[in-house]
């Protein structure tokens, strides 16, 4: 269950999958135009929940200004499953890019949400449901954005992922 820091009113520790899928609605809910998603696999049961999708959709048609980038490390899950996230960024191409990471960031295990300029859903390992939600987080975000322009730079987009109109 997640719990207020000491240290800020603006930043909660979470533990749990449920903490997790709760507070990255909240950061898009709270966001106005930019979303960046950095995920080794895009895991199926916190991004491709149809709550998340149905927010993220929501936030994509919420203004034209309204940009979301998505880097995926294994691209593989996400095309088995037939993932919600990538069926929606599928159907709105100008306002979601999906690219496959062709190195590796700093930090191997990690996973984050990046809001605007100043939200973060950090998970500090992927593949385990802990990290934190901070709404006021402007200074941490800054390098974490820094690392995530740099690995758009390198990635290429995964032609799994592409349409063919016929």
């Amino acid at each position: 269950m997640a719990e207020q820091s000491k240290v800020s009113e603006d930043l909660w520790l979470l533990d749990g999958l449920e903490d997790f899928r709760h507070y990255s609605s909240e950061l898009i809910k709270q966001n106005r135009r930019t979303l960046a998603i950095l995920s080794r696999d895009l895991d199926v049961l916190m991004y491709g929940t149809p709550d998340f999708v149905e927010a993220v959709s929501t936030f994509s048609r919420s203004s034209r200004h309204t940009h979301i980038q998505i880097l995926i490390k294994n691209t593989k899950p996400a095309i088995e499953s037939g993932h919600l996230l990538i069926r929606l960024a599928q159907k709105l191409t100008a306002k979601i890019l999906v690219r496959k990471m062709t190195v590796e960031p700093n930090n191997k295990d990690m996973a984050f949400i990046l809001g605007d300029t100043d939200k973060l859903l950090y998970k500090n390992n992927d593949a385990v449901y802990r990290g934190f939600f901070n709404s006021n987080a402007a200074r941490e975000l800054k390098p974490l954005r820094e690392e995530f322009n740099y690995l758009w730079q390198y990635a290429e987009p995964e032609p799994e992922f592409q349409l063919l109109y016929i």
